[in-house]
């Protein structure tokens, strides 16, 4: 237990000197292996690394980030939000309601927060300044909208998931789609308050031949994430697969029917992309190794102890685990804790009988929630940096946004129907 004490120590230390997570994970772990009760040779860590990124589901995480960034360079972004304005823009706050839907439809694309923010946030946020919306509002609806993405399928963070837990990443993704849904819902009719509250402006309303046109215009970008989740759900491809059809599916409406997306561009993103993917793979080789030196010390075991001590309520253990995931969500990158605690609190899980499914939802929730808090949270920064604001004037508009994620968060954990019903209807276990 010493040694265990000696890891955590170690991952603390050089964690709080703001040393990058993926050598706070692996410098954690060679101590592991120096300390362990058996000897265990260094020369294992580059096969855990390895071992830690070969999973072909993990495939897919390159190809659904690559589809984001093309999705903005493309004209199809463009063209959703133009679709979105024409429907909606004309009601109290309708950019708020834009930012909502186009990241409702951007999140069956790339299945990542980041991506959808950094998307929609590029076009809209000097929209809605143009427009008189302050610029701490645009960024926090946009943030708060931009976590629809990894609970609507595809989902990176549900790919991660499935990965850590060999749970079937088709009824991840089924699950994640009403809570997502529901999540955009409550967003918007927060978003129609406050605009009436504070007077924000409205868009000149489109009429039914405008609302045509958006229409057609944006028919091949609204094909993308049907042939994304068609193929999945149809099981014609796996999600990898899915995802590389989703690539080729923006490369050709963007190139050949948009003609925004030329060689130079493509070629530049793929490089985007290729930095993106390096970063995210190193973290979770890291976060892999981290998890079997855990492992090696009993962790798991010790966590199931502690918690069924604690209680043998499944609600209430549900209930402890929002409040540290929400935590950790705050301080550390969410594919980590993916990796690391995830694998350790499912013994617990299964044995409260609590659905697997259902507590992958919450946890990936919980983690975005992290994203868009302080001290850490990704998006926020990303955010603030895009439209020059600081964190005091992103949370000045950002907490009633935080309660409508906290409202729906809290249904999700009471109502388990909610991310179960579909994948029991679709996808029922055989």
């Amino acid at each position: 237990m010493s040694g265990l004490w000696a890891v955590l120590a170690v991952f603390a230390a050089l964690f709080l000197l703001r040393v990058p997570i993926a050598i706070v994970l692996i410098a954690s772990s060679i101590v592991g292996l120096w300390l362990a009760p058996a000897p265990i040779p260094l020369s294992t860590l580059p096969t855990t690394l390895w071992q830690g990124i070969n999973h072909f589901v993990l495939m897919a995480i390159p190809f659904f980030i690559l589809m984001g960034d093309l999705a903005l360079v493309s004209g199809v972004t463009q063209r959703l939000v133009n679709l979105a304005k024409a429907f909606v823009g004309h009601i109290a706050g309708g950019l708020a309601h834009v930012s909502v839907i186009v990241n409702v439809i951007m999140a069956g694309m790339s299945g990542s927060d980041l991506a959808d923010a950094a998307a929609t946030g590029k076009i809209l946020i000097p929209a809605m300044k143009s427009s008189g919306y302050p610029t701490g509002y645009a960024a926090s609806i946009i943030a708060g909208a931009a976590t629809i993405g990894p609970l609507i399928p595809p989902s990176i963070a549900f790919v991660i998931f499935a990965a850590a837990t060999d749970e079937s990443v088709g009824r991840l993704f089924l699950a994640g789609a009403i809570p997502g849904a529901m999540l955009g819902l409550f967003l918007m009719i927060q978003a129609y308050f406050v605009a009436k509250r504070n007077g924000y402006p409205r868009e000149v309303r489109v009429n039914w031949p405008g609302r045509a046109h958006a229409t057609l215009a944006s028919l091949p970008a609204l094909a993308v994430p049907v042939i994304v989740l068609g193929s999945i759900l149809a099981g014609l491809a796996t999600p990898t697969e899915a995802a590389v059809l989703g690539v080729l599916a923006v490369i050709v409406i963007g190139g050949l029917i948009y003609r925004e997306l030329d060689a130079a561009t493509f070629a530049r993103q793929c490089l985007s992309t290729v930095s993106t993917v390096g970063s995210v793979f190193i973290i979770i080789a890291a976060a892999a190794a981290f998890g079997r030196v855990l492992t090696l010390y009993g962790a798991a075991d010790g966590l199931t102890v502690w918690f069924t001590a604690l209680t043998n309520s499944p609600i209430v253990f549900l209930i402890l685990i929002n409040i540290l995931f929400l935590l950790l969500g705050c301080l550390l990158d969410t594919v980590p804790i993916l990796l690391v605690l995830v694998p350790l609190l499912m013994p617990t899980v299964k044995a409260l009988g609590i659905d697997t499914v259902h507590f992958g939802v919450i946890t990936v929730f919980n983690l975005l929630i992290g994203l868009v808090t302080p001290p850490y949270g990704l998006t926020m920064y990303l955010l603030c940096r895009m439209s020059g604001i600081s964190l005091q004037e992103f949370w000045r508009y950002q907490w009633p946004i935080f309660g409508t994620m906290l409202f729906a968060l809290a249904l999700v954990t009471f109502v388990p129907q909610l991310a179960t019903w579909l994948p029991n209807l679709i996808m029922p276990i055989k």
